[in-house]
């Protein structure tokens, strides 16, 4: 697919136009890069703990995942240097790349003779890295190259905003969840909805459970959660 063809962008608008949540972008991008550079294996470095720590996600296969963990324990690699400086980073010898001494024999051990790690970062921030491995040596040419980048740069957008949009849809379901669970101790103990969400806020923090998680269980069973103290459940506790 010429990176000039205006179909490209078309395209990849199109398959990302009805995905919704992070993990369905995820997949559609790889899907459609690995599709369009015309090779079998991919996947994508996400970025954790500021930097500290990578995963992978969105992989088509087994061997894919083990590329990415040898690197990741080693922290040597193209999607580890790709993610972590922000790049794009290209080896069309993998055996002998002097780059990555430790990992490369291990990546051609697996099956894997080149690779193309293309940065993903959106609105300064880093995200991680589009990965694409290759069997044969040498197996992307100059406009795969750019495809990947173009492919990187078009996800990143797409994925930081399903991730916006996720993290959004999940407040507003937590809200609405609290919503209810304070109704029901207002109905059950003729409170205002500020002693209601005290209570519920102590319940959470005294017992170690997730305030989320609890105002399901209230609103599921209309009772709050039984605690086990040693074998006998520890009563409710009544609003103060």
């Amino acid at each position: 697919m010429p990176i000039d063809d205006p179909q490209v962008f078309a395209s990849l608008a199109e398959s990302l136009a009805d995905v919704e949540g992070v993990t369905e972008t995820i997949e559609q991008i790889v899907a459609f890069a690995v599709e369009s550079i015309d090779t079998t294996y991919g996947g994508i470095t996400l970025v954790k703990s500021g930097g500290r720590a990578f995963t992978t996600v969105g992989a088509t296969d087994e061997s894919v995942i083990e590329a990415d963990r040898i690197q990741y324990e080693l922290r040597q690699g193209p999607c580890v240097d790709a993610a972590a400086d922000s790049k794009i980073v290209v080896s069309a010898y993998l055996a002998t790349d002097e780059r990555w001494p430790d990992w490369g024999p291990k990546a051609s051990a697996l099956g894997f003779n080149s690779v193309l790690s293309a940065e993903l970062h959106a609105r300064g921030r880093r995200i991680g890295a589009l990965n694409l491995y290759g069997t044969s040596e040498a197996t992307f040419s100059p406009e795969d190259i750019a495809l990947a980048a173009l492919f990187a740069r078009q996800g990143a957008l797409a994925l930081g905003y399903a991730r916006s949009e996720e993290g959004l849809r999940e407040a507003l379901e937590t809200r609405t969840v609290i919503g209810q669970a304070q109704g029901v101790l207002m109905e059950r103990f003729e409170i205002d909805a500020d002693r209601a969400f005290s209570t519920l806020r102590r319940y959470s923090q005294h017992h170690n459970i997730k305030l989320k998680a609890l105002c399901h269980q209230l609103v599921e069973t209309r009772v709050l959660p039984a605690v086990d103290t040693g074998g006998a459940a520890e009563a409710q506790p009544a609003p103060v």
